[in-house]
């Protein structure tokens, strides 16, 4: 791996969760995880067993690595230095990186379900022709980062 310096001036970050970090400077590894389950219901009742990633295909799909094959490079830095005058960012989140310097292995992984559950006493006709005049349609969505 590389070792350069790394000068960052100024850094300002307005949110940095779930799983994601800065750094400055060099590293080995980064290793990113984060699983959420959001369950909203229009009427807040729970059987207490909700919760479990088992029960949804999205937690348990393996993830697609392309093939590749690795390239030979060599490179000389003439000046070891990587040098940032200014960084601002507004969120970083869901398995996310800020990194200046040099790495060698990053796996990150975010695996989103959110789930919608909400009353609807009419027939979901809306669905059938596309468009939506009721708030309170159902619906299911997932959300996948790799």
């Amino acid at each position: 791996m590389l070792s350069r310096t790394s000068s960052v001036n100024y850094i300002e970050i307005n949110s940095l969760s779930a799983s994601s970090f800065c750094q400055i400077g060099d590293s080995t590894e980064i290793h990113l995880l984060n699983k959420a389950l959001a369950d909203r219901r229009q009427y807040p009742f729970f059987y207490g067993r909700e919760g479990n990633f088992d029960d949804y295909a999205i937690f348990s799909e393996p993830i697609p690595h392309g093939d590749y094959e690795p390239i030979p490079v060599q490179t000389w830095n003439e000046i070891p230095l990587i040098r940032v005058n200014r960084i601002d960012i507004k969120g970083c989140s869901f398995s996310s990186v800020i990194h200046v310097g040099s790495t060698c292995n990053v796996y990150a992984e975010a695996r989103i379900k959110h789930i919608r559950e909400l009353i609807n006493d009419e027939p979901l006709k809306e669905a059938e022709t596309g468009t939506s005049n009721s708030p309170t349609l159902q619906a299911s969505s997932s959300e996948r980062t790799f």
